[in-house]
C-alpha cells in the first residue's frame, strides 16, 4: 500500500494572548443559566458558551453536504441571518465540505440565493466568509487539510468548531471519527457536531450509530437535530402549559378525549422518489418530528428547563408505550396514485417498480400511565394530500354541565404549526340578541402569529438550531435516551412492513385513503372533513347542497361571490378566515375558472358530480392486486 500522507504543516500554536496582561482565556462555563433562564442542576456540567466568549474567540462552521438542498434552502440562509443579527461573528469561517471540487462563485451564486439580503450586511460580504473544502468523507488527508484551513483562521489562538452533519447516515461514522482523530479544535475552544435526521433505520441501526459517535465524542458534544423542535409553535406548547394556569390542570385523560398529530404535504416525491421509497413516511416524519411534537404536549412537567431534565421526563413518557404492529391494527397505510394533473407515487421514475412503499401513515400510541391511561394519540403524515399542513389538535371531552346549555360541540385546542402559525381554541359563545332564545353557535378564539407579534423576528428553525448549538443547549436537541425508547416502539412495525410490504390502500392524490376517517373512528378519534370529502358525501344530496347555497347567498341574486365562497370555506378550517389561495381552489375544483363572476347553485351541482365522477373513475382505474 502506498504510505501514508504526512501531515500538512499547521500554523504554530500560540499562548492566549492575553496571558501576559493577566486575562483570562475565554471559556465555556458550568452551572451557568440555560438559553430559557433555568439554572442549571447543581453539580451538572453543562458546557454553554455565552454571547461574548463566541464574539471574543474565533468561530468556524463546516457544512458536510453544502452541495445539497438542505444547505440552499436553509442552512447558508440561517448562518447569514444570525450574522446579520449579531448572534454570531461576522468574521467567522463557514466552510462547504463535498466530495468534488466546486466553482466556488458559481458554487455561492447558487447555494446562497435564498438569502433575503439587508442593507445592514451585503451578501457579498458574508460570501467572502464562505469557502469550499473539497475531500472524501472517510479519508484522513482531507481532514488534516481541513484542520489546517481552520488552524489559519484561529490564527494560533483556540477556537470554537461547529461541523453540521447533512450527509447520509451511512458515512455518519466515518465522519465522526474523522473530525474526533483530526480536525477537533484546542481547548478551552469547543468542538460540537450538528446531526441531521434520520437518526438510524431502527433500533439496531441506532445502538450502532450511537456507540460509534460515543467512542470518539462526548454526549455533550453532539447535537441531534430534529428541527421541528426549533419552531416557534412547538417551542411554544411549554409555555402554554406551564406559563398558565388554566391548562395543566385540565391535560389529562379526564377532560382530553384525543390528540392528534398531523402533517400533510400537498407534493409527491418530485424525483426523490428512490431516496423515499427507502425510508418512507413512517421514518421520514411520524417517528422524529410528530414524535417530538407528542412528546412536548404528552411528558410531565421536568424539574427545569435544561436539556438533561427535559430528555428524563422524555425518557419516562416513552417507556408507557407499548410497540407498534400490524397485528393489532395499530397503523394504517395508504398510497397515492395519479389524480387530474397529479401524477402518482409509481409515476415518479426513480420509485422500484410496483413499490409497496407508504407515502401515508397512521398509527395510534396509547400512553399506559395515569396522566394519558384511555386517551389516543393519532399520527397521521401523507405526501399527496389536499393541502399543506402541520398542526396538532386537541379534542375536549363534553362535560355534565354542557347539557344544561343545549351544546353538544366539543372544544378544540388547534396548535397550527406551519404554514400560517397560530394557537385557536374552538369554543361556544352566546349570539348576540334580546329574545327569549338564546343561540349558541361554535366560534374561535385565535391567536396568529404575524398579528399578535406583528413587530417579533421569526426566524426559521434552522438558525435557532445553529444558535443553540453554537451556545451547546442541547433542551431542543434529541437524546441518546429519547431515542432507544423511540426506536423501541416503531422498530417491529417497520420490520413487518418491510419484510411483509403489504398493500398499502391506493387513493388519489389530493383525498384521504378510503377507510382512514372510519379506521380513526374505532380508535376513538373523529377526524374533520376536508372540502374533497364534504364534497364526496354531498354530491347526490341536491336539496342539502341547494339549502347551504341559499343560507350562503345573502343577497339572494342566486350566485355566491367570492366572498360568500369564503364563508363557505371557513366551514373546513375551524370557522377561521382561508386564504385566498384556498378560496380559489375552491373555485377551480367545480370548474369556475373566473371567481370575480361568483358560482350559481346549477355549476356547484355540476362541478361537484364532475368531481365526483373524476373521483369514481379514479379509483375504478386503480389495480388493488
Amino acid at each position: 500500500p502506498p504510505p501514508a500522507p504526512l501531515p500538512l504543516p499547521l500554523p504554530p500554536q500560540k499562548k492566549w494572548a492575553g496571558a501576559s496582561m493577566n486575562i483570562p482565556a475565554p471559556k465555556m462555563t458550568k452551572n451557568r443559566k440555560s438559553m430559557t433562564g433555568q439554572e442549571l442542576v447543581p453539580g451538572e456540567v453543562a458546557e454553554l458558551t455565552d454571547a461574548e466568549t463566541l464574539h471574543t474567540m474565533k468561530l468556524t462552521v463546516v457544512i458536510f453536504g453544502a452541495t445539497g438542498d438542505l444547505a440552499r434552502k436553509k442552512l447558508y440562509p440561517a448562518l447569514y441571518q444570525l450574522c446579520l443579527l449579531g448572534h454570531l461573528p461576522r468574521s467567522m469561517l463557514i466552510i462547504g465540505y463535498g466530495r468534488k471540487a466546486v466553482d466556488l462563485p458559481k458554487f455561492l451564486k447558487k447555494q446562497c440565493h435564498n438569502i433575503k439580503e439587508d442593507v445592514q450586511f451585503s451578501k457579498a460580504d458574508f460570501m467572502a466568509r464562505c469557502v469550499f473544502h473539497a475531500g472524501a468523507y472517510e479519508e484522513t488527508e482531507s481532514y488534516v487539510r481541513l484542520h489546517h484551513t481552520i488552524s489559519e483562521h484561529e490564527e494560533g489562538e483556540p477556537g470554537n468548531r461547529l461541523f453540521f452533519l447533512s450527509v447520509p447516515p451511512t458515512i455518519f461514522g466515518d465522519v465522526t471519527s474523522m473530525i474526533a482523530a483530526n480536525a477537533q479544535g484546542t481547548p478551552p475552544g469547543f468542538t460540537r457536531l450538528m446531526i441531521e435526521k434520520p437518526f438510524g433505520r431502527d433500533s439496531e441501526t441506532f445502538d450502532a450509530l450511537n456507540r460509534l459517535t460515543a467512542a470518539h465524542l462526548d454526549e455533550s458534544q453532539l447535537f441531534r437535530l430534529d428541527h421541528y423542535l426549533g419552531k416557534e409553535v412547538i417551542l411554544n406548547i411549554a409555555t402554554l402549559r406551564w406559563a398558565n394556569q388554566f391548562h395543566e390542570p385540565t391535560w389529562n385523560a379526564h377532560y382530553i378525549e384525543s390528540v392528534q398529530f398531523t402533517f400533510k404535504e400537498d407534493l409527491g416525491t418530485g424525483g426523490r422518489g428512490g431516496y423515499f421509497d427507502g425510508f418512507g413516511i413512517i421514518r421520514d416524519i411520524i417517528q422524529n418530528h410528530l414524535l417530538q411534537a407528542f412528546m412536548w404536549i404528552a411528558m410531565e412537567p421536568p424539574e427545569s428547563m435544561t436539556a438533561s431534565a427535559i430528555a428524563k421526563v422524555k425518557k419516562q413518557l416513552l417507556s408507557c408505550i407499548a410497540p407498534l404492529s400490524l397485528s393489532a391494527r395499530d397503523v394504517f397505510l395508504g398510497q397515492f396514485t395519479a389524480f387530474g394533473n397529479e401524477k402518482g407515487y409509481l409515476d415518479d421514475e426513480t420509485v422500484p417498480n410496483g413499490s409497496r412503499c407508504p407515502t401515508f401513515a397512521a398509527c395510534v400510541l396509547k400512553v399506559d400511565n395515569p396522566r394519558w391511561r384511555g386517551v389516543p394519540f393519532l399520527f397521521t403524515a401523507g405526501k399527496g394530500m389536499e393541502e399543506q399542513v402541520c398542526e396538532i389538535r386537541i379534542r375536549y371531552k363534553l362535560q355534565p354541565t354542557n347539557a344544561i346549555m343545549g351544546v353538544d360541540v366539543q372544544n378544540e385546542l388547534v396548535m397550527r404549526v406551519q404554514p400560517d402559525e397560530a394557537v385557536y381554541m374552538r369554543t361556544v359563545a352566546k349570539e348576540p340578541g334580546i329574545t327569549a332564545e338564546q343561540v349558541r353557535k361554535p366560534v374561535v378564539m385565535d391567536m396568529v402569529y404575524k398579528d399578535q407579534f406583528s413587530n417579533a423576528y421569526l426566524g426559521d428553525a434552522y438558525e435557532r438550531m445553529f444558535l443553540n448549538a453554537a451556545r451547546g443547549d442541547q433542551s431542543l436537541f434529541v437524546s441518546s435516551l429519547e431515542l432507544v425508547e423511540a426506536w423501541r416502539i416503531f422498530t417491529p412495525l417497520l420490520h413487518e412492513i418491510d419484510d411483509k410490504k403489504p398493500q398499502p390502500v391506493i387513493h388519489p392524490f389530493g383525498y384521504l385513503p378510503n377507510g382512514y376517517i372510519s379506521w380513526a373512528g374505532d380508535h376513538g378519534v373523529q377526524i374533520v372533513s376536508t372540502w374533497h370529502e364534504w364534497v364526496a358525501a354531498n354530491w347526490d344530496k341536491v336539496n342539502q347542497m341547494r339549502s347551504q347555497f341559499t343560507e350562503l347567498d345573502q343577497n339572494g341574486n342566486g350566485v355566491l361571490s367570492f366572498c360568500e365562497v369564503t364563508r363557505l370555506a371557513k366551514n373546513f378550517y375551524d370557522g377561521r378566515p382561508p386564504t385566498e389561495a384556498r378560496v380559489k381552489e375552491i373555485f377551480r375544483s367545480l370548474g369556475v375558472e373566473d371567481d370575480e363572476k361568483g358560482i350559481t347553485l346549477e355549476q356547484m351541482l355540476e362541478g361537484a358530480q364532475r368531481m365526483q365522477r373524476a373521483f369514481e373513475k379514479s379509483l375504478g382505474d386503480l389495480d388493488h392486486s
